[in-house]
Parts: structure tokens; C-alpha cells; sequence
């Protein structure tokens, strides 16, 4: 199915089925009068997705262009918990869809099945909710409730392949996403929240790879089984960049491949300091010399051949693991998913569901629209379809309309939304010419 039909069908199936369910489940219509399960989630999803922070006035007015006349008082009253749990519940059918673009973003993504970029991100909630979504305390009462978006993003289609919620204080290493299957062939990326050696050796079996800084402490061997402390083995290594195969985890040793690099002095000061900052708010300790000494060096482990995988082109697929921390800048400066904004608790979660859901749509029309162009800036895209969403909802119901509607976006985002100049290359530049890699070994 091309991405044009693709979206479309799934912006049918939200504004439609999904939303029917989830009103079926959540009893938010009881006497229909105005409003029915459908139109609630046009003007609540769809108004925040024209403008995040909408008013109760801006969202009866995106009611009035779907056909329902109401004053911003009636919109004032559907800020009721049953209204709550169903956006609640339409987000949990909306992430069931997977969006992505057939169209790679760079010759290297190709290389692997899919390219998954796996992170969370922390949104605060009001402390009344700490039964359903505890977080992990903090200062003056604070953090008692958090909500976590694990969250996977495929970098090779664009796809959002997993988006769940969890409760605040589950920690990344015990999600049950470590142990999802994606198939031979797929490559993972995440950071250290998620190093596992036990996870690497489940998806070497499964004939998956990874990508992954080496965690502190792990013990190291060389392949013939010789016990070595790695910053002075490191250290010895007549090369800048050494790539050299090893076995990790003493118990059961685990074959793989090491790439590991010198920082620049100004980056080993940066990453002491960020150290030192992190345990003193953690356990006001101070770093070892010998965990000083490891924020020298980058290394990485990964179970890539070196004939699929040179050591540059590992190095800049890891970097691209900052687009999914991008993704979450966007989601929160941009789209305001984490800004508990209104008076009351049941409000801000309105506010919240209603801003998930409609960041959701927002990286659908984006994947639709320009996915594959390494020039485009994915936060003027972020913008760009906003103009779009009053076409997009007088179109819903009718297929041929929508789709004219997402070709003609995607005809705008064509000639629009260029990065702007920089000094040096983007990630999605670097992905597709590995030699403007630039990046001192010292």
C-alpha cells in the first residue's frame, strides 16, 4: 500500500472505528445530543494538533468545522473523567498502527531488515495519579507520579514501530520491550539505560544485531580467553580507531566487537563534569579514578560483521540514535504532550491524551509527506502540517478528498522545510556519505 493510502486508512480507522471503541469502552457518550464518540475525538485530537495550546473558544470553533455547533462552555463540560479515559483509550488503539515510509532514508539503513531506535522519555504527572503511574519521588514531594513513553522508532522507514506507556519508575533495563523480537536481520540501538548482556545474547541467537555503548565495569576478554583491563589495553593500540573483536561477560563469555575512540580533552572535561554532577545528585559520592579515566573514551559493541558494518559507519549510525531524542524535544517543546496545563487533574490529562494522540497523526503526515530527504528539517515539518489539519478534517470522510488533501501536503512539504545552513553536516547527511564524518582521534 503506498503512504498516501497507508495514512489515510489509518486516519479513517482513528476518526472512525477506533474512536466508536474506545466510546463503547470508556461510556463517554450517554445521551447523544451535539457530540458522538467520532466528533469528540475530531475536536479534541485535531484541535490540539492545529494548536497545542487550544482553548476551550478554539476548540468549539474546530467543532463548528466538523458540524457540530457548540459554545465553549459545552466544550467546558465534556472536561469530565469519562472524556479522560477515552482519549485514553483511543491512544491505546492509535499506536496500534504502524506508519512507515517504503522509501529509506539512506543506502546504509538498507543493509538490516529495519534500524530500531529504542529510548524513553519521563512526563511528570499530577500527584493524584501516583496509584496508576507511580514515578520515583523526588525533592518537596515531588515526581510521585510520572508517566514513561517507551517508545521505538524504525530509522530506516520512519515508522513508529512501539509506542507504550509505563509507570514513571520502571527502569528501561527491566521493560519488557529488552526481550521483543524484530526479526532477522534487524539492528537495535539503544544507550545504557538498556545494556543487557544477557538481552545481546537472546538477539545474537535470534540472528538480531545491536549497537550499544559498553557499559563500566563489564569484564573484558580478548578472543583467545586473556583476561584484560581495558584502559590499558586501549591505551597500548598503536591505531586512533581500534576495532577489534573481544568476549564480553566472564561467566558466559560472549563474542563481539569492540570500536572504540580517544575523546578530545574539551570532550573528556565535559563528560567528568556531567559524572561527577550525576553521582553527586544520585549519592553524593565522588567518581572513581578509574570511572574518571573511562569518560575518555567512546566505546561502542555491537555483533555487526565488519564486512556489513565498517567501524565510520557504525559510529554514525550510533549518533543517529540522537533522532529519537529529538523526537521527544519535538513531542514536548513543540507539541506540549508534557505541559500539565488546566485547572483541574481530569484537564490536564485530557490535554494530555489529546496531545499524545494528535503527536502521533503529526509524525504520520510527516512520514507521508517527507520521509527520504536528508535536507529537510523535521521540526519546520512539525509546524508545516498544522496549516493542513482544517483540510484534513473536512476530508475524513471522504477517501478521495483526504487523499488529495495528503498529496497536496505532501507537494508543500516538498518545496518547504529545509534545514537551515550549518557548519557541519546533519545526521541524516552523514548517513547518506559516511566520509563528511568529521571528528578528532586523538
Amino acid at each position: 500500500m503506498r503512504i498516501i493510502d497507508r495514512v489515510a486508512s489509518a486516519l479513517q480507522d482513528v476518526f472512525g472505528e477506533c474512536a466508536e471503541a474506545a466510546g463503547r469502552t470508556s461510556g463517554v457518550i450517554r445521551r447523544k445530543r451535539k457530540f458522538d464518540a467520532i466528533s469528540l475525538a475530531k475536536t479534541f485530537v485535531l484541535g490540539f494538533l492545529q494548536k497545542p495550546s487550544a482553548s476551550d473558544e478554539e476548540l468549539a470553533q474546530m467543532a463548528a468545522q466538523l458540524g457540530v455547533v457548540v459554545t465553549p462552555q459545552a466544550i467546558d463540560q465534556r472536561h469530565a473523567p469519562r472524556t479522560a479515559n477515552f482519549l485514553e483509550e483511543l491512544f491505546r488503539h492509535t499506536v496500534r498502527w504502524v506508519v512507515g515510509s517504503k522509501k529509506s532514508l539512506a543506502p546504509i539503513l538498507e543493509r538490516f531488515t529495519s534500524v530500531t531506535l529504542m529510548d524513553s522519555t519521563i512526563i511528570n504527572l499530577p500527584a493524584e495519579m501516583k496509584q496508576r503511574f507511580a514515578g520515583c519521588g523526588g525533592p518537596l514531594g515531588g515526581g510521585q507520579a510520572a508517566m514513561k513513553l517507551q517508545v521505538e522508532l524504525d530509522l530506516r522507514s520512519g515508522a513508529l514501530t512501539h509506542l507504550g506507556i509505563e509507570e514513571g519508575r520502571q527502569t528501561d533495563g527491566a521493560t519488557i520491550r529488552q526481550h521483543a523480537r524484530r526479526g532477522p536481520g534487524s539492528l537495535r540501538i539503544a544507550d545504557l539505560g538498556y545494556f543487557s548482556t544477557a538481552v545481546f545474547v537472546e538477539m545474537a541467537v535470534a540472528a538480531e544485531y545491536f549497537l550499544s555503548r559498553l557499559q563500566f565495569g563489564v569484564g573484558v576478554m580478548l578472543p583467545d580467553g586473556q583476561k584484560i583491563q581495558l584502559l590499558s589495553w586501549l591505551r597500548k593500540q598503536p591505531q586512533a580507531l581500534i576495532d577489534h573483536p573481544i568476549r564480553i561477560n566472564f561467566q558466559q563469555p560472549f563474542a563481539c566487537r569492540m570500536i572504540a575512540w580517544r575523546l578530545s580533552p574539551e570532550q573528556t572535561s565535559r563528560s567528568r563534569r556531567k559524572l561527577r554532577k550525576s553521582l553527586l545528585r544520585k549519592s553524593g559520592k565522588q567518581p572513581s579514578a578509574e570511572r574518571l579515566a573511562w569518560c575518555g573514551w567512546t566505546i561502542l559493541l555491537t555483533n555487526v560483521a565488519e564486512e556489513l558494518l565498517v567501524a565510520p559507519e557504525a559510529i554514525v549510525l550510533y549518533r543517529a540514535r540522537w533522532q529519537i531524542e529529538l523526537l521527544f524535544k519535538r513531542w514536548k517543546s513543540q507539541d506540549l504532550v508534557a505541559l500539565l496545563s488546566g485547572s483541574t487533574v481530569v484537564r490536564q490529562m485530557i490535554r494530555l491524551w489529546s496531545r499524545l494522540i494528535a503527536a502521533v497523526i503529526q509524525h504520520w503526515l510527516i512520514i507521508a509527506g517527507a520521509w527520504g530527504d536528508p535536507h529537510k528539517s523535521l521540526s519546520k515539518l512539525c509546524e508545516a502540517v498544522r496549516s493542513f489539519v482544517g483540510r484534513i478534517a473536512a476530508g475524513l470522510g471522504r477517501r478521495s478528498e483526504l487523499r488529495r488533501t495528503l498529496r497536496d501536503l505532501a507537494r508543500v512539504l516538498h518545496h518547504t522545510c529545509r534545514r537551515n545552513k550549518r557548519k557541519n553536516p546533519g545526521t541524516f547527511e552523514l548517513l547518506n556519505d559516511v566520509d563528511l564524518l568529521e571528528f578528532a582521534l586523538t
